[in-house]
């Protein structure tokens, strides 16, 4: 007989802490990460008598029904209410009808401080091919997931450089939810099966990884993996900037 199939991870330490519903999230916040403490439940009540804390129903567990309150915005809602602002580094760009060069290296970060449901925060680096710093993004939502900013933060990335020119992007994520997808083309497949994944649940986060296949069909972009938390400067930049717009709406 098949083992009963998990429908919580709870993560006490790794990249990011808190409840994930799929092994795939899960993952993402526990490989590669020194010391990481997780462990997978079949039911909301084991979970919560791990954890010590209360659980949100996941949407994968039989009989389960998600709260009526504290859920994340769609992407369309978001970028209304909260949308990113930005910070202009190098001098020369955007002035005299100018964009942001052909080439360039982004270094992205999504966080939040209780996951799921709670403050979300993302964050973008932009530098030349020669390290210069030309922009800084960030943005926030009250209400979100760990992944779900992980790819806001791609996506308004993408948005900026989305200007009418093809640009060569290396793409730094700490994220493998995010850099899988596309080096492993997940999104290849699951536009082939209707958004559905391989399991034939829906994919969680259509509306963000929609738009986001959209800016990027249309450049050319490396992804790159990057460890979190072990000093790399924007990574560890963008991490500080996110945590920081996730915290501005704490109670």
């Amino acid at each position: 007989m098949a083992a009963p199939k998990k429908n919580y991870y709870v993560v006490k330490k790794g990249r990011h802490t808190g409840v994930f519903y799929t092994w795939a999230d899960c993952s993402d916040q526990v490989t590669g990460f020194g010391g990481a403490v997780y462990k997978g439940f079949v039911t909301r009540q084991e979970a919560e008598a791990w954890y010590g804390k209360p659980v949100a129903p996941s949407p994968f567990e039989k009989g389960s029904s998600a709260p009526s309150c504290g859920q994340p915005l769609t992407l369309a809602e978001a970028e209304v209410k909260y949308p990113a602002h930005r910070q202009v580094k190098g001098i020369s760009i955007y002035q005299n009808g100018e964009y942001l060069p052909k080439e360039l290296i982004i270094f992205t970060d999504g966080s939040c401080l209780v996951n799921p449901n709670g403050p979300g925060g993302f964050a973008a680096v932009f530098l030349d091919t020669m390290g210069k710093e030309l922009l800084y993004l960030s943005g926030g939502e009250p209400s979100s997931t760990n992944n779900r900013m992980e790819l806001r933060a791609a996506y308004e990335a993408m948005k900026v450089i989305d200007d009418g020119t093809v640009h060569h992007i290396t793409f730094h994520t700490d994220s493998k939810y995010l850099q899988k997808c596309f080096t492993n083309h997940w999104i290849r497949n699951w536009k082939k099966n209707g958004w559905k994944t391989r399991e034939g649940s829906d994919v969680l986060n259509q509306d963000l990884w929609k738009a986001l296949d959209t800016i990027i069909s249309r450049h050319r972009v490396k992804f790159d993996w990057t460890k979190g938390h072990v000093g790399t400067k924007y990574n560890e930049l963008c991490d500080q900037m996110a945590k920081g717009e996730a915290g501005k709406f704490k109670k």
